[in-house]
């Protein structure tokens, strides 16, 4: 008597979206750290700065695509220390989609 094995190759499981995704929020708090494409913000009340990134728009970068430049420009002219409310939603990571600037730490 022959018996065969046959083994299966384990089928890729579908990408989980992550439980974040779609959700969105204000903050208010200190600046603490910032880049180019993204600013840390310690909101009132918690014990660690959070990150968020500027949203990515336009496809590929050979089309064009990169970090939504508004948003990057807001970055840029934001002091760090100061107090902001920042609007943000939740794609992949926390990402920026407004800042104001409610006090800019005196120098």
């Amino acid at each position: 008597m022959v018996l065969a094995v046959v083994t299966a190759g384990r089928a890729q499981e579908p990408k989980k979206k992550d439980a974040d995704d779609g959700k969105k929020g204000t903050v208010t708090g200190t600046v603490t750290a910032k880049a180019d494409n993204w600013i840390e913000v310690k909101a009132d009340g918690e014990e660690k700065p959070r990150r968020y990134t500027a949203n990515w728009k336009g496809g590929q970068p050979k089309d064009g695509g990169g970090p939504d430049k508004e948003i990057v420009a807001k970055i840029k002219e934001t002091p760090l220390k100061a107090r902001v409310r920042l609007e943000w939603s939740f794609h992949e990571r926390p990402r920026v989609e407004k800042i104001e600037v409610l006090k800019a730490e005196k120098e």
